[in-house]
């Protein structure tokens, strides 16, 4: 796997899900997107008993 650096972002959207923004120094730009799936098991442990 190559490293790379170059800049990137992340925001909270009002749905809940999470969009990441990553651009590099040639011109690509790859974004992201995640939504929690509030039905899984490792959600409900992780909502219930936050880690910390």
């Amino acid at each position: 796997m190559d490293e790379v650096t170059d800049d990137g972002h992340a925001e909270l959207l009002d749905d809940g899900s999470i969009e990441i923004t990553f651009v590099y120094h040639n011109g690509d730009e790859a974004i992201l997107k995640a939504k929690r799936d509030t039905s899984s098991r490792a959600c409900y442990i992780s909502c219930r008993h936050p880690i910390g």
